[in-house]
């Protein structure tokens, strides 16, 4: 007994939809960078000035400046492949946290991004990465407003929660 073609037919197009489908949900769009942008809560809040060594870098300086930055979702996003840029008068020159690490660009632009460790964003759930500046005061190490999240071909849209109050 041979099976009709349309039956090869649509098995093959279930299975051409159910891998596009998947592409899909894997490729971040402008419509998740503005979820993102307008729902993401940013805090950033100065905890500590170490001494020398415990600075804990491998040149031991004689003063930084420990602070936090908490990011929070109200809801689940599990996208990918999106960068958070900012700008810092002085340069973090350390990071602390398993998901997410920060780099200095260019003058005092900086880009946060995810490391492979990082599967989305969980409902209410804070992701706290801890930064180490150096700064000659604490003013100096504060954090400018306006943080911006990108990805490539997309529009930069402003973090709504980083605007001025």
């Amino acid at each position: 007994m041979k099976t009709p073609l349309i039956y090869y037919v649509v098995i093959i197009a279930l299975l051409i939809g159910s891998v596009s489908c998947d592409i899909v949900t894997k490729n971040i769009q402008q419509s998740d960078l503005k979820l993102l942008a307008n729902n993401l809560k940013l805090s950033y809040k100065f905890l500590e000035v170490r001494k020398g060594a415990d600075c804990l870098l491998e040149e031991p300086l004689a003063e930084c400046y420990i602070f936090q930055l908490s990011l929070t979702m109200p809801i689940q996003f599990n996208k990918q492949d999106w960068q958070i840029y900012f700008t810092q008068k002085n340069p973090v020159i350390k990071t602390e946290s398993n998901e997410f690490t920060i780099e200095k660009i260019n003058g005092d632009l900086h880009r946060l991004y995810a490391k492979t460790q990082f599967k989305g964003f969980e409902k209410n759930k804070t992701i706290q990465i801890v930064l180490i500046t150096k700064a000659v005061q604490l003013d100096d190490a504060l954090l400018q407003p306006n943080f911006y999240v990108m990805s490539e071909n997309l529009k930069a849209t402003v973090i709504k929660s980083s605007l001025l109050k």
